[in-house]
């Protein structure tokens, strides 16, 4: 399939570069830390066939474009919910992975009336921890929290080749990255965190984490499982942490499968 150019659209103070393709319900896909809306290019192909998915490049990523200062993950919710309604949509169902994963559950507590069906990804209710992970994603964090931009954006070079091999579009996000956009997403996850509060997500919620991912241990997952209301877990096996690359496939029939039984006709409340 032949790559859509993607859009602009007014959100609020910015303007968010956005793609969307398919037919049927509309489902947001939000991407990571590090890598914009292309993170989604395998998942999406499957999708397609009973979505509307739309894919946006968050500040700082891409095209899109806003002031460059200090934001957080309740701020990027807001440029979601701004993005909903900008392209007209009542509501919508949202999936977040990684970083876009702790967006998505900001954007349920803040935005519940906007929300479908939720789906979080490899994703953490408190900032990443670095004592927790190995490998390039701690040395990542590390140089992340010193501020030492220019170390941060060569880890980011050395991570290329492990992502280019997946979704290859993902390797030239993560080149061009200078360093200081970078910087001001890390800064957006240190004021997070959602333990002991999902227990007010209504939203019927599917939770996907690789038995194998390195950067969110397991257990963060099945904490989630644990504390929202309505939510189911599909723990892939002989997966890391890009599981939407790894598995598009199989993660994508469950997303739909799950997704399908959510009406977007009902509000959470």
């Amino acid at each position: 399939m032949a790559e859509a150019s993607a859009s602009l659209v007014r959100t609020g103070a910015g303007v968010t570069s956005f793609r969307a393709e398919g037919a049927g319900p509309p489902l947001i896909l939000v991407h990571g830390l590090q890598i914009g809306q292309e993170l989604f290019d395998e998942l999406r192909v499957h999708l397609e066939k009973s979505f509307t998915v739309i894919t946006y490049d968050q500040r700082d990523r891409g095209s899109t474009a806003f002031e460059p200062s200090a934001y957080t993950t309740d701020d990027l919710a807001d440029d979601l919910a701004a993005l909903i309604e900008a392209l007209g949509f009542a509501r919508a169902h949202v999936l977040g992975a990684s970083f876009g994963g702790m967006v998505a559950q900001a954007f349920a507590l803040r935005h519940a009336d906007r929300l479908g069906g939720l789906v979080l990804g490899a994703s953490s209710q408190a900032p990443f921890r670095r004592e927790r992970i190995a490998g390039p994603v701690a040395d990542l964090l590390i140089a992340l929290e010193s501020g030492d931009e220019h170390s941060a954006a060569a880890v980011l070079a050395q991570m290329v080749p492990a992502a280019t091999s997946a979704a290859p579009a993902a390797g030239t996000s993560m080149r061009a990255d200078r360093g200081d956009g970078l910087m001001r997403r890390f800064a957006a996850t240190r004021g997070f965190d959602t333990r002991g509060r999902l227990g007010a997500i209504v939203a019927r919620t599917l939770v996907i984490h690789g038995r194998d991912d390195a950067a969110v241990p397991l257990d963060d997952a099945l904490s989630m499982v644990g504390e929202i209301r309505s939510a189911d877990a599909l723990l892939l096996a002989h997966c890391g942490h890009s599981w939407e690359n790894e598995h598009p496939a199989r993660a994508a029939s469950a997303i739909t499968a799950f997704l399908s039984a959510v009406s977007l006709d009902s509000v959470n409340a």
